[in-house]
């Protein structure tokens, strides 16, 4: 009598996929672990960006930026820098070190100095994780000042070897109270001018008219006003003959 031996092919594990996944179970009874994704971000912040408007007389202005490590790793902060010394940035408490899950603020103080207007600036921030050219976090605060003296335009252009044009400067005052002009000087003998008053203490015009613009120069026109407040006591209004632009040869046909 033949005995017969019947070979019974190893059925091919599938792999695992979200549909069989609940039928892959391991002896022991326990699913497979899925593998950690690493999250390479660094801090999130509430905002990175804030605008803010001081008082006329305001000397420093304070700034909180708010942060959380939405990550799943542990974040260590390097470093912060600002290329202003007008900004300075303190984390609350002198804390560096952030679990997943954990809160914190940054404090950044601004100093006003004699700014007016809008100005924006920026802190850096690092952590272990990023390269020295690329910081994480760039956090900016864009702080307007109110303008009680206003100089429009700032700077004044005459071009090279063009015409000897006067031209104008607009000094107006936006007060409740009225800012005088007492003094006033030019560095460069090359741009006369004429101090106009249309409203005392109100309006003014600055009329200039270089006397060569052969040359490339540049002055400054320096006001002194009798304002309360000391960032708006002194007051500068810019002249510029500028280098003529080559102009490049006309293609031949």
């Amino acid at each position: 009598m033949m005995i017969g031996f019947f070979l019974v092919p190893q059925l091919a594990q599938a792999e695992p996929t979200k549909e069989n996944a609940t039928k892959l179970v391991a002896a022991d009874g326990k699913k497979p672990a899925d593998k950690p994704v690493q999250d390479n971000r660094g801090l999130t912040f509430k905002n990175n960006y804030i605008a803010v408007k001081a008082a006329p007389d305001a000397k420093k202005v304070t700034v909180p930026f708010y942060f959380e490590n939405k990550t799943n790793r542990t974040i260590k902060i390097a470093r912060y820098d600002s290329a202003c010394s007008c900004l300075s940035a303190k984390v609350k408490g002198g804390k560096l070190t952030y679990q997943p899950g954990e809160k914190g603020e940054m404090k950044v103080d601004f100093a006003l100095g004699s700014f007016s207007g809008l100005v924006e600036k920026t802190v850096l921030l690092w952590t272990t994780d990023d390269v020295e050219q690329r910081p994480s976090s760039v956090l900016t605060v864009a702080l307007t000042i109110p303008v009680l003296f206003e100089v429009t335009p700032k700077t004044m252009f005459w071009e090279q070897n063009g015409s000897k044009t006067p031209k104008s400067f607009k000094l107006k005052v936006n007060n409740d109270q009225p800012i005088r002009i007492v003094e006033h000087s030019s560095t460069n003998a090359n741009f006369p001018y004429q101090l106009k008053t249309i409203r005392d203490g109100w309006e003014y015009e600055l009329v200039v008219t270089p006397t060569d613009v052969t040359v490339p120069a540049f002055g400054m026109i320096r006001l002194k006003t009798d304002a309360s407040i000391s960032r708006y006591q002194r007051q500068m209004a810019f002249v510029c003959v500028r280098k003529a632009v080559a102009t490049p040869p006309a293609k031949q046909p």
